[in-house]
């Protein structure tokens, strides 16, 4: 398949994965400016299965009729040669389950905060009477530009027709993941509440470190075993226990009801401020004479200000990353090195779509710092106007604060501050950017309006180690 072309258009350029139904690559659209990348799902029927051909126009129809901006959109679907294609939206950035490592417990704030960004998708997914049947984290990817999840893979969704159906449905194909799909996925009878299932056994998942295979059941009542590997609340622990029941109907049926339970212990209140009441006049006292006492005071007032400034200073200076530990990233390809804290995590996914090289981020934090060298052939001020417009369009309420003029690993640079939004958290990032020969550097420091000051100097620190050879 590789370097063949599909429709006359699509040019097959690398295997991205396989599965039980098909395989998918990605490719080149030839007939659009730019030749943008796209991904092709190719889909071999099996000759006496007719669930092939259910499952393949099931997923094209489906898809086409979703419109979301964090669900890949589908482009077409093709019959050619008596194989099927789907070909759809290609989204730059990394699966979940690379933030889900093995034996890495994540806190429970960030667990909780992960999971609504799913459900929030997937009330819209819910609202279009369909069910996912396959969410797992190689199924839920974060974004590269902006951040957020988007769910793909819509391989196994199926519509809710059981009217039209009748006892037909019984016959449907039955799809799902060991460990996240339930016993009545498992049986071919998947409901609302089967997806709430799997996005409570990614939870769980998350804040053990334990895959979901690897979790017990209960002998008697089928509850999954989960609690003794880790300490969380008890609010926060119902809500789980509620999402992956044995019994379809003892959870939550939709993914609005499972959102609005996480909304009432995520949420703050706000304080009542305590009324002021009225001062009581006083008769304004005459003067004394200053006194002996009143003389000392004024000598040693500065000393004491000078003393609380420096203890404020002391508490709020910048506390090295990984107790000062660096460790150098080195890409020969590229001529790249830098230099980066330790316990930062580092994915070396490619990206052919944006040029991403590396990623490095702070764990179970909002916080990363991600190279791209995409090919360019343009001036350094024409690349900056592209990557502002790029901004633009791609950062929700998103606005230019600050533009400079850097040297950056010993060459013109250009860096913009930009502030936006990721649903309601406001965002900060720091765009900075160099060329050499025909490629573009491009460094995306990006983190929450919270941590961007207290991250900035290691982010300084980095990119002063920047080598470009």
């Amino acid at each position: 398949m590789i370097r063949t072309t599909i429709d006359g258009r699509y040019y097959i350029t690398s295997f991205l994965g396989g599965g039980g139904f098909g395989t998918t690559y990605l490719a080149e659209d030839t007939q659009l400016p730019g030749n943008p990348v796209l991904v092709v799902k190719h889909f071999t029927p099996a000759t006496t299965d007719p669930k092939a051909e259910e499952l393949f126009v099931r997923e094209a129809q489906t898809l086409k009729n979703l419109n979301h901006p964090q669900i890949p959109q589908i482009s077409k679907y093709i019959t050619e040669n008596q194989q099927l294609y789907i070909v759809q939206e290609f989204i730059p950035g990394h699966d979940l389950k690379e933030d889900l490592r093995p034996g890495i417990p994540l806190n429970e704030d960030f667990v909780i905060k992960l999971l609504q960004e799913i459900l929030e998708v997937l009330v819209y997914i819910h609202d279009q009477e369909v069910i996912h049947r396959d969410l797992k984290p190689s199924n839920i990817r974060r974004r590269e530009t902006d951040n957020k999840i988007v769910i793909i893979d819509f391989g196994a969704v199926k519509k809710i027709i059981t009217q039209k159906l009748g006892n037909q449905q019984n016959n449907l194909t039955r799809i799902g993941s060991p460990g996240y799909a339930p016993k009545e996925q498992q049986q071919g009878k998947p409901k609302f509440s089967s997806d709430i299932y799997a996005v409570g056994m990614i939870g769980i998942q998350a804040l053990t470190g334990k895959d979901p295979t690897n979790l017990e059941l209960d002998s008697q009542t089928e509850k999954v075993i989960w609690r003794n590997y880790i300490k969380v609340s008890d609010e926060f622990a119902a809500i789980l226990n509620k999402m992956v029941e044995p019994h379809w109907n003892d959870r939550y049926h939709t993914a609005t009801e499972a959102l609005a339970a996480l909304a009432q212990i995520s949420s703050t209140p706000t304080p009542t401020p305590t009324p002021t009441p009225t001062p009581i006049p006083t008769p304004t006292p005459t003067p004394p004479t200053p006194s002996k006492n009143r003389h000392l005071f004024l000598k040693i007032a500065p000393v004491g200000l000078m003393i609380i400034v420096g203890v404020i200073v002391f508490l709020k200076r910048p506390i090295p990353e990984c107790d000062g530990k660096l460790t150098t990233y080195q890409n020969s390809e590229h001529n790249l090195n830098i230099d980066y804290p330790q316990c930062w995590e580092k994915n070396t996914t490619p990206n052919l779509t944006n040029g991403k090289v590396v990623t490095f981020r702070k764990p179970q934090k909002n916080v990363s710092l991600i190279i791209m060298i995409p090919e360019y052939s343009g001036t350094l001020k024409q690349y900056q106007e592209s990557r502002e417009k790029a901004i633009k369009r791609d950062l929700e309420s998103s606005q230019v604060i600050d533009r400079n003029e850097p040297t950056i690993a010993g060459g013109d640079g250009r860096e913009i501050i930009v502030t936006s939004e990721d649903n309601g958290e406001k965002i900060k990032n720091m765009y900075v950017m160099t060329l050499r020969g025909n490629k573009a550097y491009l460094i995306n420091y990006t983190a929450t309006m919270d941590d961007y000051d207290k991250f900035l100097p290691t982010v300084e620190k980095m990119i002063e180690s920047l080598k470009i050879n």
